[in-house]
């Protein structure tokens, strides 16, 4: 490849393999860095984007927003260095709107790019980032893992502590132990509280063990609304994150809380889903969805990494040019935690 170029995973139609492309490689103006990207990890919400089943994309565009990696060049005005191991943050918002004003960039309601969402991310050699977005990434932490905490931990960070609002002492059942469902076991221990887990898969449950869940439950061999009050003495959950958003899991989630018990939705497949009214009218359940994480967010997960309170589970790492390959791993659904890409 010339001097001046970079390969870049391309969707170029909905439904579509990516197609590996040769690109210019970008140049950073003011306030701006270049980053040799080292890691990229694969979401589920990469799936949604690729086949237009929940969110439609602009195409072309070069997906992936949990990217880490090196500053490789640096543009006028920025102190960042040559060098420095950094996450990229994946919002930027529109900076003038009361949920920026905030820290709220995930918020906003018209934001300048959303990475790898309607503007180009990081499946590629070289992403071009501005210097705000930047955060640290102590030696300690792989790029692998700082890659895939850049979406999962971010999200269960902002989960736990500011939408949940989960306080030491309580009970908290999550149902999904992929990527973030076992960031959200993390933060959740982390912070005091006791863990349920519910998911299909025995490897993600055993994870969910391991990262400090009290119980797990395998809801496709008992009731797990019915397991999860057992586990409770009949009291049911303080708080229940939702990570898969299928037709079922709302309502289970609801079921599974006591009274004045917080259901915060975090996943979503773009399809309809069944909530009894009256199991929420009778426990006065209080639900929220939440929608990735701010800045600060990213900082604290980065903080939490490097004091060994929470790891980014990676699976398995491909090359750049075995990425339709990792994203069809990912669909059939048979993976624990994340998987990542080293472009």
């Amino acid at each position: 490849m010339a001097s001046g170029e970079m390969s870049a995973a391309v969707l170029r139609a909905l439904g579509k393999p990516l197609e590996i492309e040769t690109r210019a490689r970008p140049v950073p103006g003011p306030g701006q860095v270049l980053i040799r990207v080292l890691a990229a990890g694969l979401c589920h919400t990469d799936l949604h984007l690729a086949d237009g089943s929940a969110v439609t994309p602009p195409l072309p565009i070069v997906l992936g927003h949990e990217i880490a990696g090196e500053i490789a060049e640096i543009g006028p005005g920025v102190t960042a260095a040559p060098g420095d191991r950094v996450l990229a943050y994946y919002y930027e918002g529109c900076g003038h709107c009361t949920w920026c004003a905030d820290g709220s960039e995930n918020l906003c309601p018209a934001p300048a790019a959303k990475v790898g969402f309607d503007s180009d991310g990081g499946l590629c050699e070289y992403y071009l980032a501005g210097a705000r977005s930047l955060v640290p990434i102590a030696d300690t932490v792989s790029f692998a893992e700082a890659a895939v905490l850049g979406c999962s931990g971010t999200t269960a960070v902002r989960v736990v502590r500011s939408v949940a609002r989960t306080a030491p002492g309580e009970t908290l059942t999550v149902i999904g132990a992929g990527g973030v469902g076992l960031a959200v076991v993390q933060v959740a221990v982390a912070d005091g509280a006791r863990v349920i887990a519910v998911d299909p898969h025995a490897p993600s449950r055993e994870q969910a063990r391991r990262y400090g869940a009290h119980a797990v439950v395998d809801p496709l061999a008992v009731d797990p609304v019915a397991a999860v009050h057992d586990a409770t003495e009949g009291a049911g959950c303080d708080v229940v994150v939702d990570t898969v958003g299928n037709a079922h899991t709302p309502g289970q989630a609801v079921r599974m809380t006591g009274t004045r018990g917080r259901v915060v939705l975090v996943g979503y497949t773009g399809k309809p889903a069944t909530l009894d009214v009256l199991d929420v009218v009778v426990r006065e359940s209080e639900i929220r969805g939440s929608v990735g994480a701010t800045l600060a967010d990213a900082h604290t997960v980065m903080r939490m990494a490097e004091d060994g309170l929470i790891r980014g589970h990676v699976e398995a790492e491909y090359p750049l040019a075995q990425v339709n390959e990792a994203l069809a791993r990912l669909a059939a659904g048979e993976v624990t935690g994340r998987l990542v890409v080293t472009p």
